[in-house]
């Protein structure tokens, strides 16, 4: 009994030191910052060029993730300056510590998405033709960052499309999930 429970003994110190973290940050791994070189070769950079832009304030490469002449459509409509209003209503609450894309998934009928209806809402709003879209993907990119108190990882999905082998950004579809 007594060899039972010094096993039991030390398999608890051992889980306590080394296995059980309760930080969920530990193992995150950031990757290196899109480059504008990448940002719209794959929509794995785009949707994380995205959000870099608005946590490191880049405005430039906020521009380039969607199609020319875009923003300054958008901002027409909304009377006022689109990256602004996107940073402020996209905010974490903390530092930006790096991002990573972690999975995606593509819009498929197999994956059980209406792709028709994706297709003509981005239609819609990027002024092009229903045919000129390509692959259209949900990207899912974590996001560590320091709050007051730790490390902390925030989840966000986002919608990102191709036309011509250029990706680009439609929306910030969803932070809880496919």
């Amino acid at each position: 009994m007594r060899k039972l429970l010094a096993v039991i003994l030390i398999m608890a110190i051992g889980l306590t030191l080394f296995g059980c973290s309760s930080d969920p940050a530990k193992d995150f791994v950031s990757e290196d910052l899109v480059t504008m070189e990448q940002l719209n070769t794959e929509g794995r950079y785009v949707a994380r060029g995205y959000l870099e832009s608005l946590f490191l304030n880049n405005r430039a490469m906020f521009n380039s993730c969607f199609p020319e002449g875009y923003v300054e459509d958008l901002e027409k409509v909304a009377g006022g300056d689109v990256f602004e209003q996107f940073t402020a209503t996209t905010a974490i609450g903390g530092d930006f510590l790096g991002a990573a894309t972690t999975d995606h998934r593509d819009v498929t009928i197999n994956n059980g998405y209406d792709v028709a209806t994706f297709r003509s809402q981005i239609c819609r709003v990027a002024n092009c033709e229903y045919s000129d879209i390509g692959n259209i993907q949900i990207q899912k990119v974590q996001v560590l960052y320091m709050n007051s108190k730790a490390k902390m990882i925030a989840d966000f999905y986002l919608t990102v499309y191709e036309i011509d082998g250029t990706w680009y950004m439609y929306e910030l579809w969803s932070i809880k999930g496919f």
